[in-house]
């Protein structure tokens, strides 16, 4: 009578001791088999709720059952499993398939999601390739599955088909023991576990599966296969189209966005950056349009217009309103020379100097004073009367006064605006 197949932890499993069958046998460890597996099923996505090990009392046969966090269907989880020995009685096996919750049992495709590879050669790397092409192809095997279910719930069968099913497990697949088939038979009279009808294709099924639990572990994978199609054969049952759930990456969140988990109304530097070199972009786009490019390395002359507009905004084209007056001084006043002669003779000239419009031209009084001081600097008898007259000149102060002062002497001739010594 074969027993019942011992639960056991993942350290038991590591520690077991590796076998030296020879040259040509190739090693593949429960430990490697475990790792490559998990690995595999990360990188799909998946994640193990919950997994369990079973191994012979040695050791020497062992397998994994991985249950998954994906749940198409409220009765089944998704499910990896595989078997392994290091005695040469079976070799390396791995499944996608469903694990039914309500009996904690296991179900697999008929000849699919199924394969077993002998310890030779490069039996180790085909063993990781195997794996990954099973957890690739895991949505379509639990698919069919879930439909196959769904088919069974709908198919009611009486006692005596049910007996049929039962002969032809036990007698022609002989995949069950005297010892399961008479636990099948129970669970018809008195089932375990209450299903929507007792009768149903789906109800009988389950009643296997819980009887396969006692199968040794050389044979368990694949009693359980063949279960499944014997199932589907009879039935009929359809593939189903391959329909894969869409991942929802997760957007890439900028930085700059979400501006360094600082308030939305403040800035940070590295914001201000990224809108200062948008907005130069917009600024070299938006010139190619212009008739000047102002990126050109030519240099552009201005005009002193164009500059002072540029500059201190000036616009030549405003008139501004001058006074009568000082138009006229500006206009004439590179043409104004004072002229004087000492009492030796000689002639001198120098330009007005102009400040706020306002000449450096003596005033008459001055004038007089200085032609009364001359008199005098001349003819010193006449001093006396003189003095006098210069009294009296500082005394009138309105006299008119001549702004012409050039000289009266018609043979003088005028030189240069500018003096020398100047």
């Amino acid at each position: 009578m074969p027993k019942k197949i011992q639960n056991c932890g993942k350290g038991q499993l590591i520690a077991v001791s590796l076998p030296a069958h020879g040259a040509t046998y190739t090693v593949i460890s429960h430990e490697s088999v475990i790792d490559m597996s998990t690995l595999a099923l990360s990188n799909a996505g998946f994640t193990i709720v919950d997994e369990e090990y079973r191994a012979t009392a040695d050791g020497q046969i062992a397998q994994g059952v991985y249950k998954l966090n994906y749940m198409g269907d409220p009765d089944l989880s998704m499910m990896f499993a595989w078997t392994n020995s290091y005695n040469k009685q079976v070799r390396f096996k791995c499944s996608i398939g469903a694990y039914i919750n309500k009996t904690g049992t296991t179900m697999f495709c008929g000849d699919m999601g199924s394969w077993s590879r002998k310890h030779t050669g490069t039996a180790d790397t085909e063993t990781q390739d195997t794996i990954d092409e099973q957890v690739k192809n895991a949505y379509m095997y639990y698919n069919q599955l879930v439909h196959d279910k769904s088919q069974m719930e709908g198919i009611i069968m009486n006692k005596r088909k049910q007996a049929q099913m039962l002969g032809i497990l036990f007698a022609e697949y002989q995949i069950l023991t005297t010892e399961q088939a008479s636990m099948i038979r129970q669970q018809m009279d008195k089932p375990t576990y209450v299903f929507t009808d007792s009768n149903s294709l789906w109800a009988f099924y389950n009643y296997v599966t819980v009887a396969l639990q006692l199968s040794h572990p050389k044979t368990w994978m694949e009693d359980q296969r063949i279960l499944h199609m014997f199932i589907s054969e009879v039935n009929k049952f359809a593939p189903v189209a391959v329909v894969v759930p869409e991942v929802v990456e997760e957007a890439i969140v900028d930085p700059l966005e979400n501006n360094y988990g600082q308030p939305e109304n403040q800035t940070n530097l590295l914001v201000q950056i990224a809108e200062m070199e948008v907005a130069d972009t917009q600024a070299v786009q938006k010139g190619s349009d212009f008739d000047i490019d102002l990126h050109q390395s030519e240099e552009i002359v201005l005009t002193e217009d164009e500059l002072a507009h540029q500059l201190y905004g000036v616009d030549n084209d405003i008139e501004v309103s001058i006074h009568p007056a000082e138009q006229e001084i500006e206009e004439c006043i590179d043409d104004i020379i004072v002229q004087y002669t000492d009492p030796v003779g000689n002639t001198f000239e120098a330009p007005v100097v102009i400040d706020n419009f306002q000449t450096l031209v003596p005033t008459p009084e001055e004038h007089a004073q200085f032609e009364a001081e001359e008199a005098l600097y001349v003819e010193p008898e006449a001093n006396l009367d003189l003095k006098e007259s210069v009294a009296e000149v500082k005394e009138d102060n309105s006299s008119d006064f001549d702004f012409d002062f050039g000289s009266d002497d018609p043979e003088e001739t005028v030189v240069d605006n500018t003096p020398d010594f100047f």
